[in-house]
């Protein structure tokens, strides 16, 4: 069985979420918030001065999707005699972690000079209150328009 990238982190969420406020800060952001349900955080949101104009972008922690996964393994590990541990937890600082590498990739980019910020996060652009440009699109099947010429 194939492990997921960063499955075996122990780096609590707290921390993590510290370490891509540090780096959006370093790389342009004029500022950075914490997202907050139930007393954790649930996504990063940063703003980025584009040509004046304060642009807000925001990273959803879904880390849903990941404890499904590790839910799917839970029988197998169990037949293994290994218990599976608190899989809600663990899919937390996994998905903290992916979110983490995503920013420091995309850092890279902006860093060499193959790229700027709005490009690169255009997905993660907030369009309506708190949804991202891709949850506005996905809540609309997918039905938008892409102007081009042949």
């Amino acid at each position: 069985m194939k492990t997921l990238f960063m499955e075996t982190t122990r780096i609590d969420p707290s921390q993590t979420v510290g370490e891509i406020q540090r780096i959006l800060g370093e790389y342009g952001a004029s500022a950075v918030r914490m997202d907050y349900k139930n007393g954790e955080v649930v996504a990063v949101s940063f703003t980025v001065d584009i040509k004046g104009e304060q642009v807000p972008f925001r990273l959803p922690c879904r880390w849903e999707a990941i404890k499904t996964i590790f839910e799917s393994r839970r029988e197998k590990r169990s037949r293994r005699g290994k218990p599976p541990g608190d899989l809600t937890a663990q899919a937390k600082r996994v998905a903290w972690r992916h979110i983490l590498r995503l920013v420091e990739a995309q850092m890279a980019f902006i860093a060499t000079g193959q790229s700027k910020i709005p490009e690169l996060m255009m997905g993660f652009l907030i369009v309506n209150k708190d949804q991202t440009m891709f949850e506005a699109m996905e809540s609309q099947n997918w039905k938008f328009q892409l102007e081009h010429k042949k």
